[in-house]
């Protein structure tokens, strides 16, 4: 019985030990013994299935996990960003410009099964396109260079996306204008080079604007004499029909100039350095048309370092030269033709630094109230009372007898203390003018006359109808880079003031502000105004 049982012990060890080889022998030859199935993620809605860009699109199911990383969402060819992830929900948000297409889910690698009965087709439903309107312009005329406002909706506030079109010719061709500032219900515009009366046209991001209902979209170009901003592409007018033109580019920066109102005949000399010393050494002449370049005058070794130029009712130009330091100077007198150079008075010493140049009609060389040089060449030096004038200003040239100066009543540059003073150039004294600055200015910039604001820029000449001609730098206008230039008219006579026009130079670089006291400007008998900018430039303005 005893041996029976052992026998079937062992018979019973040797099975087990049979069951486990064998199963050893299994893992051997099958390789790997196979671990858990996996549950394949199952789709069973998509909604919504017509999204617009920005939407947000739930995938409903099951087996998804927890883990965005796991996750891999696409629509076509597109992978899509994946916001959110459980077991049975995941959340995306549709992507601008993303194209319809199929969806398809992989979770850890594994193609989910979509059981969706409608399918897992994604069709994206455009944005609905705002249309931008037009609704109002100011103002409604103008001309090159002057700035417009564009009123409507739906604007960009990005400037390349907003596209003005003005029209060029009768028969429909339209030019892109500068779009210089853009909100989303506001455009400012510069307006382009040869406009002509017709339609604007504004496109936002490619969509036309429509014009509101009983709105004209009709842009009036003014007529002016001349060719306007058009020729001078840094100066932007921007009020008033002052038209300006650039009537010649001198070969180096314009020191001194003079206009012979008889002949129309520009006078200026030149600099090599601002150093008065080595400074400014050849004197030119240019017609005022605009249709002559600009010629030397005379290659007289002696006619350098001039400081200031003028001319007789004969048409003959003086100079002023700088001799020597601190305070000797020359004056030469040089035909009209440049052949002949006269010496008029040699290394004479005018201590004033208060100094002006005009010619009398008994050709007297006027350089200061009290200080002249007669038509014999001698000086006449009566030591007139200087204080309070403005020789930056450079005075204006009336008549054969008369200049007018500027003269601020504490010896400071106060505009509200400065007036204008008559200077009889014969008898070498002034006389109180009877207007002051504030007479011109005071209604375009009031803030120069409530705080005391003093005078910078002012210059300032006259025609042969008693008109002075007065150009004076605006204080500071928010938002601007360079400053407002004002241009008046007042007439001695009648003792009216009318503001012609107002202008900015449109790059720094070439901006008035650089230039102070050799800012020049002078006028013609009919009001013509000429003055330099951009150091070389001589620039017309016309009423």
């Amino acid at each position: 019985m005893k041996s029976a049982l052992l026998k079937t012990s062992k018979q019973l060890t040797l099975l087990f030990l049979f069951l486990v080889g064998t199963l050893v022998a299994c893992k051997k030859d099958g390789g790997v013994i196979t671990p858990s199935v996996t549950e394949t993620a199952q789709i069973t809605d998509v909604s919504p299935k017509n999204p617009t860009p920005g939407d947000v699109v739930t995938i409903t199911g099951t087996g998804f996990g927890a883990t965005a990383t796991d996750v891999k969402v696409t629509i076509g060819d597109t992978e899509v960003t994946i916001a959110s992830v459980t077991n049975t929900e995941i959340k995306f948000t549709i992507p601008t410009n993303l194209p319809s297409g199929t969806l398809a889910l992989f979770v850890k690698g594994i193609a989910a099964n979509n059981k969706d009965p409608q399918g897992g087709t994604i069709t994206i439903t455009p944005t609905a396109t705002i249309v931008p309107t037009f609704t109002a312009m100011a103002p409604t005329s103008g001309k090159t260079g002057d700035l417009i406002t564009l009123t409507g909706t739906g604007f960009n506030t990005r400037l390349s996306e907003n596209k003005v079109f003005f029209a060029t010719t009768t028969g429909g061709t339209v030019v892109l204008a500068t779009v210089k500032t853009a909100t989303a219900t506001q455009l400012t515009v510069e307006v382009p080079a040869n406009v002509v009366t017709g339609n604007v046209i504004i496109t936002v991001s490619g969509t036309n604007a429509v014009a509101a209902a009983g709105f004209n979209t009709t842009f009036t170009a003014t007529t002016t004499t001349g060719t306007g901003g058009v020729s001078v592409d840094y100066i932007n007018a921007t009020s008033g029909s002052l038209n300006f033109s650039k009537i010649a580019t001198a070969s180096k920066e314009i020191g001194a100039m003079t206009l012979d109102r008889n002949n129309n005949i520009i006078y200026y000399s030149d600099f090599t350095t601002l150093n008065q010393a080595s400074g400014q050494n050849t004197v030119y002449k240019v017609s005022t048309d605009g249709n002559s370049t600009p010629s030397v005058l005379t290659t007289d070794s002696r006619i350098e370092k001039i400081i200031k130029v003028a001319t007789d009712a004969a048409g003959n130009v003086y100079v002023l030269k700088y001799e020597a330091a601190p305070s000797t100077y020359s004056v030469y007198k040089i035909s009209a033709d440049g052949a002949t150079v006269t010496e008029v008075n040699k290394n004479f010493s005018l201590s004033s630094s208060y100094y002006y140049f005009f010619i009398n009609s008994a050709n007297e060389i006027c350089i200061r109230p009290g200080f002249k040089i007669d038509a014999s060449g001698a000086i006449v030096n009566s030591q007139y009372d200087l204080s309070g004038l403005r020789q930056q200003d450079g005075g204006a040239f009336i008549d054969g007898g008369n200049a007018y100066l500027v003269k601020t009543s504490d010896n400071s540059n106060v505009a509200n203390n400065a007036s204008f003073v008559k200077w009889d150039l014969n008898a070498g004294t002034i006389t109180n003018a009877g207007f002051g600055i504030s007479n011109l200015f005071s209604a375009d910039d009031p803030k120069l006359f409530s705080s005391n604001g003093v005078i910078s820029y002012l210059k300032y000449a006259f025609d042969d109808s008693n008109n002075m001609y007065a150009m004076l730098d605006h204080t500071y206008i928010s938002g601007q880079i360079s400053k407002t230039w004002m241009i008046r008219k007042y007439n001695t006579t009648t003792n009216t003031s009318t503001l012609l026009g107002t202008f900015l130079i449109k790059s720094p670089s070439v901006d008035l502000n650089n230039f102070n006291s050799i800012v020049e400007f002078v006028a013609a008998k009919n009001g013509d105004m000429f003055f330099k900018a951009n150091l070389k430039d001589i620039i017309r303005i016309k009423q």
